[in-house]
């Protein structure tokens, strides 16, 4: 914690000021690029557990190795995608997701993450805005995750959520990331109303579609987008294999000419 407490005094003099703006990627060519070392959470009501992700890539000509990590608070974990200490390779990199703990807590809350490498020390913000709201009484806690995920279709993925719909799909792909990812939801004996049936397609089952849906999901429904960069969980690789997985397994139609994007739109 002493490490910790004196590389934040010396880098918080350099963030004054920018607290409500994201920071830019690090210009550094010695160093770690960070796709952010400030991101911004807004939580719905009622959460317990805040998820932010940074990705990394190393852009230097050597390799650089993070040795470990250190959040700002005992609230916070952070952890990265390979073990550590994690030896990243020029061009390649991976990602480090923050889990905070903000029971009982509301408005504006922040925790910083050091990152110490072989190429100097870094330092990640997640800044979090929890709404002061009362919970619904009279509903089912099913209920009330339906009721935030109405009002931010990538809740799936945060919160209390997280350990069914997020955490169990790390590194997977095909048909165990279909079972983790897809099935929880469209194949349970437990399938909402809501939740299209796989079984009974509306659309043609063509690789263009289920690219899109999966990657972006669709606004006005429940359907989050999955792709990792916009709030997502999965990388276009395993996005790829759940596309090949779908078309292997679910009933083909023919997509009819010049219709495609019209599909896109469909139920």
């Amino acid at each position: 914690m002493r490490n910790f407490s004196f590389l934040l005094a010396l880098l918080l003099v350099a963030t004054v000021g920018r607290a409500q703006t994201p920071a830019s990627p690090p210009t550094s060519t010695n160093q770690l690029t960070w796709d952010a070392l400030e991101k911004t959470v807004n939580a719905p009501g009622m959460t317990n557990w805040i998820y932010c992700t940074f990705l990394v890539t190393n852009r230097c000509d050597e390799s650089i190795k993070i040795f470990s990590t250190q959040t700002s608070c005992d609230c916070a974990v952070a952890e990265t995608s390979e073990k550590l200490p994690w030896e990243i390779a020029p061009g390649k990199g991976g990602s480090l997701e923050v889990r905070v703990n903000t029971k009982g807590h509301y408005g504006d809350m922040d925790r910083q993450v050091a990152v110490f490498t072989s190429h100097g020390d870094q330092l990640l913000t997640v800044r979090m805005k929890i709404p002061l709201s009362a919970a619904p009484f009279n509903i089912s806690a099913r209920d009330k995750d339906v009721i935030a995920a109405k009002a931010d279709r990538q809740a799936v993925f945060d919160g209390h959520c997280a350990a069914c719909h997020a955490w169990p799909t790390s590194k997977l792909t095909g048909d165990s990331l279909f079972q983790a990812a897809c099935g929880i939801c469209h194949i349970s004996d437990k399938r909402a109303p809501f939740v299209p049936d796989l079984f009974a397609l509306k659309h043609p089952n063509e690789p263009e579609y289920w690219r899109e849906i999966i990657t972006h999901g669709k606004s006005g429904t429940l359907m989050p987008a999955f792709l990792n960069s916009e709030r997502g969980i999965l990388d276009t690789n395993q996005i790829e294999s759940l596309v090949g997985y779908m078309m292997t397994n679910f009933p083909c139609r023919t997509m009819p000419p010049q219709k495609t994007k019209d599909y896109l739109l469909d139920p």
